[in-house]
């Protein structure tokens, strides 16, 4: 049974890097795309996956539990994926033998939150961590030598609490982070301990130096909008997705950007379409050309378009327990959902692509 595994990740890696030269191309009907995700292949058994525009794999690897989401480092070809918070572990992994290079545990008192990012010539990795080892919950960012040995050689504030996605500014130095506001603690799971002093928050950050350069923030009423997942349009603004903590009986909108003053503009939905989202954006991603935004709710099972340029909401279709998104070309995107569904998705229509006995998980990326 070894030699017979082992032969088949020799298959799969021979596949693989047949493929890799074409995922690096830009332009063209003729493109070959790779994408990546982490899926639920049986009761607590997760695996990462690398499929194909057509939903086919050509990469898999075991992982030790559910992870969230996935930092590509595209100078030297490694992926390093983040266990769901609370976070105990990140796998790097070499894109063209799908094999893993190193985990990484929190220092004592962390747990990392799922997101992560590498610097661009891929020399540092930066993850959001919770702090919880003290008077009170603090969001940071942990600094590891990608170079090297991984060694976790800082870290900084994210001045807030629950620090999810991350985003590196096209400026290369810039971090921009979502504190969602919500302070939890691992010997209480995933409860939430604050949701009355919640202050969810965007941040820039000097990556090289830590320094605080802005924050943005929601009005007070509105202070139960956890901030989580982000994305840049093609005009440089942030958008970002948002989970209500309030009553479920209440329609606050869900979905924003922050432009270059630093203030949210929040978009609400059409009174008739507000309640399918069920108060949970998920996924946010911006089209390859930058003019359209995906929103994806797992929860209402939908996914959300809106106009990069004007802010409005456009259209949605129907995905039940869809989250995951990456653009593909022009203003198209790969959909991924719970039931092993892979989708493309453009102009407000969705297409199915490939069925997979496989159950893919939150976040979907283009390498």
């Amino acid at each position: 049974m070894a030699t017979e595994q082992g032969g088949l990740r020799a298959l799969a890696g021979r596949a693989l890097a047949a493929v890799l030269p074409f995922a690096r191309k830009t332009g063209g009907s003729t493109e070959r795309q790779v994408f990546v995700s982490s899926v639920r292949v049986g009761p607590r058994q997760h695996e990462l996956m690398l499929i194909d525009e057509r939903g086919a794999i050509i990469g898999r690897m075991k992982l030790a539990g559910r992870a969230h989401d996935i930092a590509i480092d595209p100078e030297r070809r490694r992926l390093a994926v983040f266990a769901r918070r609370p976070g105990y572990f990140a796998v790097i992994v070499d894109v063209a033998s799908c094999e893993p290079l190193a985990t990484i545990t929190p220092p004592p008192g962390h747990h990392f939150f799922g997101h992560g990012l590498f610097s661009a010539d891929g020399r540092l990795l930066y993850a959001t961590e919770n702090h919880f080892d003290g008077e009170r919950a603090r969001g940071v960012v942990g600094i590891y030598d990608a170079s090297g040995d991984y060694a976790r050689i800082g870290e900084f504030e994210t001045h807030g609490v629950d620090a999810h996605e991350m985003l590196l500014a096209p400026d290369g130095r810039t971090l921009v982070i979502a504190n969602g506001g919500i302070e939890t603690h691992p010997d209480y799971g995933r409860q939430k301990l604050n949701l009355a002093e919640m202050r969810p928050s965007i941040v820039r950050i000097d990556r090289e130096t830590g320094d605080l350069l802005d924050e943005t923030v929601l009005d007070a009423e509105l202070n139960r909008l956890s901030m989580r997942h982000m994305t840049f349009d093609g005009a440089g603004n942030v958008w970002f997705g948002c989970q209500w903590e309030g009553a479920r009986s209440e329609r606050p909108p869900l979905v924003g950007r922050v432009g270059k003053t630093g203030k949210a503009k929040l978009t609400a939905f059409p009174d008739a379409i507000a309640p399918l989202a069920r108060n949970y954006i998920g996924s946010v991603v911006a089209s390859r050309d930058g003019s359209t935004i995906a929103t994806s709710s797992p929860i209402g099972g939908q996914l959300f378009f809106w106009d990069a340029a004007s802010g409005d909401f456009r259209d949605c279709v129907a995905l039940p327990d869809g989250c995951g998104v990456a653009a593909t070309g022009g203003e198209a995107f790969l959909a991924t959902a719970g039931d092993g569904s892979v989708m493309r998705a453009e102009n407000g229509h969705l297409a199915p692509i490939a069925r997979r006995h496989e159950q893919f998980d939150n976040h979907l990326r283009r390498i």
